[in-house]
């Protein structure tokens, strides 16, 4: 039985590697707080999504927005919605971290996903896009929210539960970004 919901996080780590779910949510091991993580978190503390606001029409920002979705059993807490004069919802998420070749690295792009459903269900509205501000390259990546993405976020969502419920370690290949995984230690991918 379940009885804690899981996160946007959750749907970003699974996104990038599977495993991260198996072993923080059923081993409870946990990745070390790095310098770039700290400085990740002083960042969100500013505010440099000024230059949305003329250009996406914003009549409202809101602030570190926690939101609940029983159907989902998701919850999360969104670093600002943006809504504009034309009742468009968008989420904005901070990253401490450079976007890929001039776009969003897939794992941010499903956590925004994740929050798009999340906002869908308690605003009553469509997410049709989603903004990540990257702060070290000063990048700023508009995403479409499709129906895809909604349904890919959604089997995500179903497969952290079926981790967590089986036990059961998913297989995953070896990649490059493997060997800077703070995880690698306790992986063995297949190679």
């Amino acid at each position: 039985m379940i009885t804690q919901y899981i996160s946007p996080t959750d749907v970003k780590e699974y996104a990038f590697c599977p495993r991260l779910i198996y072993y923080k949510n059923v081993l409870h091991i946990y990745e070390r707080t790095t310098e770039s993580m700290e400085l990740g978190k002083e960042i969100h503390e500013e505010e440099p999504i000024a230059h949305l606001v003329p250009l996406l029409k914003v009549k409202q920002i809101l602030r570190k927005v926690e939101l609940t979705s029983k159907q989902l059993k998701l919850t999360g807490k969104i670093d600002y919605i943006l809504i504009t004069k034309f009742n468009e919802y968008l989420p904005v998420d901070m990253k401490w971290a450079d976007p890929y070749y001039q776009t969003a690295q897939k794992h941010h792009k499903m956590q925004l996903v994740a929050y798009s459903l999340l906002i869908e269900e308690a605003y009553k509205t469509t997410v049709k896009r989603a903004i990540i501000y990257y702060t070290r390259a000063r990048k700023t990546i508009i995403i479409p929210i499709t129906y895809t993405l909604k349904n890919q976020a959604k089997e995500i969502i179903k497969n952290i539960y079926q981790i967590i419920q089986t036990n059961k370690e998913p297989i995953v290949p070896y990649t490059p970004k493997c060997k800077n995984c703070n995880y690698l230690k306790y992986c063995k991918p297949t190679k």
